[in-house]
Formats: C-alpha cells, structure tokens, sequence
C-alpha cells in the first residue's frame, strides 16, 4: 500500500476523478470526520501524530480540488489532460503551471456596509439557535453570491483558513485570538454583526473542545 505522501489528492479523499464540486466536498467531510481525534473508527489504528498528519493532508487535499482553477492545474500535473483528449485529436501539450502570485490586476472593495439586522430564519439563512457555525457562514456567504476568493482578497486571510472556519476544523484553526480577528473581518464581508460572529463561533469551538475533553 503506498504512503499517504504518495496518494494523489484524489485517493487521499476517496473522490472520483471526475467528481463534481458537490462529490468532492461530500468526500472531504467524510474522511475528515474518519480522521479526527473524536472518531472511534480510527482511534486505535492511528496515534494522534499520525491522525494530525493525515488530517493536513486532507484540507490540503479539499483546498486544491475544491478550487476550480488549482484543479485544473493539479489535473495537468496528473497527466490527466491527456488522458482525457477524444480519440484521433492529438492532445496540446500540458505546460507545467506557473507558480501562483498574488492578484494584483484589479482590487475588490467590500460589498456595501448594512446595518447588522435580524435574519431570515424560516429561508434557512440562519438556524433558530442564532448559532453561527462555519455551515451557518458558509449558506450566508452563498446566498449572496460572494466566493471566497472575494473575502480571500479583501481580507488577506488564507484560502486554507477561511474554508477550515466554513468546515468547522477547530483543530486546524489559528489561535483563538487570530481566529477572532478573522472572525470579525468575515462578519464585514456578510454584512454581519462581528461581536456577534466571533463570540458564537468560538463558543460553539470550546463546547466541541469540552466534549472531546
């Protein structure tokens, strides 16, 4: 069996090569929860270097292929471009991608400032609990249409950072002092109450701590 260094992306997963967007979260969600230190299955299988190991290579797994353009990219690498060319056509050749630099072509500004309000809870905006969990962050930032990319540059927080917040990896996350702060600037972007953000979202990480404690 080969190593974990050695798995593709894909197997780290347990995804299919031509997973769609929706497949490919649903795997991640599935081998993380596997790989946590919370989880019978692999408790005496793995120690918990091992399992914190296998855990970063997973947000490193979903960070690439849950972003269309380093999919792609990671795809070329694998050779996949040409395995994937119909019969007959001779395949363009597959240039080794570019390291990625910052994006400095256009700034994004902040959507509009509103007013912290009230949400739609019988849409689904927000659970009736008012908790706002990384699931809660992650259906308010779709409903209104901003990817991550947007809050990525806006912010300058990590690609990485801000899709363990939407995925609740406590583990993974910044100090609690760094996480607030991201927090907050999340909260800007929603248009969102920051206090509020921030104090719930870390009252729902210790809870989960106090329960695996």
């Amino acid at each position: 069996m080969r190593s974990l260094a050695e798995q593709s992306y894909y197997e780290v997963l347990e995804a299919p090569l031509e997973g769609t967007p929706q497949q490919i979260e649903r795997a991640y969600r599935i081998a993380r929860a596997t790989y946590l230190p919370s989880s019978g299955a692999t408790y005496s299988l793995f120690s918990a270097e091992e399992s914190a190991a296998i855990l970063r290579r997973i947000e490193e797994a979903y960070a690439v292929l849950s972003d269309a353009r380093l999919r792609r990219e990671y795809d070329a690498r694998l050779g996949r471009t040409e395995a994937a060319t119909p019969p007959g056509v001779r395949p363009a050749r597959v240039e080794a991608p570019k390291p990625l630099e910052p994006v400095r072509e256009r700034r994004l500004e902040p959507p509009p400032r509103q007013p912290a309000r009230e949400l739609d809870v019988e849409n689904g905006i927000a659970p009736e609990n008012g908790v706002f969990d990384g699931d809660v962050l992650r259906r308010i930032r779709v409903s209104l249409g901003i990817e991550l990319e947007e809050i990525s540059t806006i912010t300058k927080i990590n690609d990485q950072h801000l899709r363990a917040i939407e995925a609740n990896a406590y583990d993974v996350l910044p100090a609690p002092v760094y996480l607030r702060g991201f927090l907050k600037q999340i909260a800007k972007c929603l248009s969102l109450d920051p206090a509020r953000v921030a104090d719930s979202y870390t009252d729902r990480m210790r809870e989960s701590a106090g329960r695996r404690g």
